[in-house]
């Protein structure tokens, strides 16, 4: 198993040396560091049991690195333990497997190094012992129970005359963040994100693009999940642009910003995905600066993004004026929404920002059925429930007929004009047209059943 969240503690000058060995061993992974060891222990409460990991680093504040991850094992709530230790001795990685850590990269030696070193533990060879259970009893009973117990891990110093480095832009690393400022008559940013793929949102943001855009407002949208995305296809366009292109020099300028998209409709305009995907790391550090310019040169900004909370997904989850949590009614939909807005609330977003929308709701089903219990970060979200368009609208999608499915008045269009209309209203930048304004009144009914008819649909 390999997490893609993880909460990560270590000193200041130490992070370097965890982003770093995430990246190795969990490319793509977001992680999000704790202020101290207690908050990293107590903030793995507020996540599903087994789904967020855990990345320990070189500590300075009298807690021994492993020690705490030795705790976090004895928690029982992290999916995994890794321990990142600088020269790491046989002897260090034998107690650490002993505690039920899963694992111990070396921050000091070169990557292949490390493998070698891995594979060599698990053959048994160089006097270290074959890897065992993590819940060994002697673990259980002895380690993990008596903390105080486990020696703590030499520090090796760092090379003379080095000098202290900033934090690298790797993927996956969300904090802190520096989001630009946008003046004060900027247009909304509605981001759109999911804790699991399937969900509808890019149909659900195409939708909202095309009926913005019928209402008379030029839309920028920006497809964020830069290595797969397929938003374009929803507007019958054969390819997306590259959304490299916003920084052919490596800093974007408004010209390179501005040349980037292409033309969906005559209001809707698309950025993204990246062209080669292995070239998505390279446009995450922009992310910021790109939805900041387009908040000033169009009505509405609309940033579909990936299941995977990378940099760039961070950064358009900071910037945005409402984040719209994404699920839809299949079974563990809520507690995949919860992980979102827990993530982004702790990423600074304000609980009065997050909607909650439930995607392709059965029309048979009762609006309340999927409420579930109040979560972090959606205890006060206001929720929306969008109606599955059913064949007719997976048609349209899949033949690029968006703009068709818009002009169609059916309870999944209704439902999502309703949804952009009463966020825009909220804002203040509901659009002076009877079309918007109708939809900002839409209210939530059910059909009478005709005599021997079916229940069609409640909305």
């Amino acid at each position: 198993m390999t997490c893609e969240l993880w909460l990560g503690y270590a000193e200041q000058a130490g992070r370097r040396e965890v982003l770093m060995a995430l990246k190795r061993i969990a490319p793509g992974s977001a992680v999000v560091f704790a202020r101290n060891a207690q908050e990293l222990r107590e903030r793995f409460r507020e996540e599903e049991p087994g789904t967020v990991g855990a990345i320990i680093g070189h500590t300075e504040d009298g807690v021994s690195d492993m020690n705490l991850a030795a705790a976090v094992v004895r928690d029982g709530l992290a999916g995994e333990v890794v321990l990142v230790a600088r020269g790491a001795s046989g002897s260090l990685r034998s107690r650490a497997r002993r505690a039920g850590i899963s694992q111990v990269v070396d921050a000091t030696i070169a990557p292949a190094l490390e493998s070698a070193l891995a594979h060599k533990e698990l053959a048994g060879e160089g006097g270290v012992a074959p890897h065992k259970p993590a819940q060994e009893p002697e673990a259980a009973s002895q380690g993990a129970a008596r903390l105080s117990e486990v020696p703590r891990v030499e520090d090796v110093p760092a090379p003379a005359g080095a000098e202290p480095r900033k934090e690298p832009a790797v993927r996956g690393y969300v904090e802190p963040l520096v989001i630009p400022s946008r003046p004060a008559d900027a247009s909304p940013i509605l981001t759109i994100a999911s804790g699991r793929g399937g969900v509808g949102k890019t149909s659900l943001i195409a939708l909202m693009a095309s009926l913005a855009g019928s209402w008379g407002m030029d839309v920028a949208v920006v497809d964020l999940d830069l290595s797969c995305g397929n938003l374009h296809t929803c507007f019958g366009v054969p390819k997306g642009p590259d959304l490299l292109r916003i920084a052919p020099g490596g800093t974007p300028t408004a010209e390179s910003m501005g040349r980037s998209s292409i033309r969906c409709n005559d209001h809707v305009h698309l950025w993204g995905p990246c062209e080669r995907p292995e070239m998505a790391e390279l446009v995450m550090p922009h992310v910021a600066t790109l939805l900041s310019y387009l908040s000033t040169r169009y009505d509405l900004v609309l940033v579909d993004t990936s299941t995977t909370f990378t940099d760039g997904v961070a950064q358009a989850v900071q910037s945005c004026d409402r984040l719209l949590v994404v699920h839809d009614e299949r079974p563990g939909a809520v507690a995949s929404a919860a992980r979102v807005s827990a993530l982004a609330v702790r990423l600074g977003v304000a609980r009065t920002r997050i909607v909650r929308v439930v995607n392709l709701g059965d029309p048979r089903v009762k609006p309340n059925a999927f409420e579930g219990r109040a979560e972090v970060g959606l205890e006060t979200a206001r929720i929306h429930r969008v109606i599955d368009g059913g064949i007719e609208a997976e048609e349209l999608f899949s033949g690029g007929k968006v703009d068709e499915l818009a002009g169609i008045d059916s309870a999944m269009t209704m439902c999502t004009a309703s949804l952009l209309a009463q966020t825009l209203t909220e804002l203040g930048r509901l659009p002076d047209n009877e079309a918007a304004r109708k939809a900002a009144e839409y209210q939530t009914k059910k059909r009478r059943l005709a005599f021997f008819g079916k229940h069609r649909e409640a909305v």
